[in-house]
């Protein structure tokens, strides 16, 4: 009879990469917070984040680490994802290779129009993001207090969670355009209640047109399907 010695598994890693460069990426930045309590105890958390979210540092963790995960917050455009004081962090045909077998969801602008194809070219196992802009509706200065970002926070952090417990980029993607719809109705009942002022009207349709947009230009990308 010969013994043998279990072998832990490693654990996975997710890098959060989020910036609080302005009035606008200060809401996910705060975002992130409710998605590194559902991580811990799940996978190794790397949160690179304000003067930190640069391409130096980031690519140094993607080799050091090697994540599982690459959840990206800030600005972006057709070419990059970005970080600090918008300083482009993953860039097409530069050193998108990086995302080589990683899962990403990206909330930004833009990047799944061109940045996200080509990482999936370069092996990508598959990505979330918008191939248009990412609007975000907000009444409060302070992230935390506000209820009418947090049906933004929702449909974002909802389709993440998911991919940090296991779930596939398709169930990710699909879990956070339900929430979308189920917002979107939401709003669109309290507009016709008869009670609804027309001020709170006019808010709310900001509000509706907001999250539709997000909803038909949100993407995903996967070489499980």
């Amino acid at each position: 009879m010969v013994g043998k010695t279990k072998q832990n598994k490693p654990r996975q890693s997710i890098i959060i990469g989020r910036c609080y460069c302005d009035d606008v990426v200060k809401y996910p930045f705060y975002w992130c917070e409710e998605l590194i309590k559902e991580a811990e105890g799940k996978l190794n958390i790397i949160d690179l984040q304000k003067e930190n979210f640069i391409e130096e540092k980031f690519l140094k963790l993607m080799e050091k680490h090697n994540p599982e995960f690459v959840f990206l917050n800030g600005h972006g455009d057709e070419f990059s994802a970005m970080g600090f004081n918008k300083t482009p962090v993953i860039i097409a045909n530069k050193n998108d290779y990086l995302l080589k077998g990683k899962i990403v969801n990206v909330i930004s602008c833009f990047t799944a129009k061109f940045l996200a194809p080509c990482a999936m070219d370069k092996g990508c196992r598959g990505y979330i993001g918008y191939k248009n802009y990412f609007y975000i509706c907000y009444i409060e200065n302070e992230p935390e207090k506000d209820i009418i970002a947090k049906m933004f926070q929702e449909a974002v952090n909802s389709g993440s969670k998911v991919l940090i417990n296991g779930g596939s980029i398709k169930d990710a993607f699909e879990k956070s355009q339900e929430i979308y719809e189920k917002r979107i109705n939401e709003c669109k009942g309290k507009y016709f209640q008869s009670t609804t002022s027309e001020g709170m009207k006019d808010n709310l349709q900001d509000i509706i047109s907001a999250l539709i947009w997000n909803k038909k230009h949100q993407i995903y990308f996967s070489l499980e399907d």
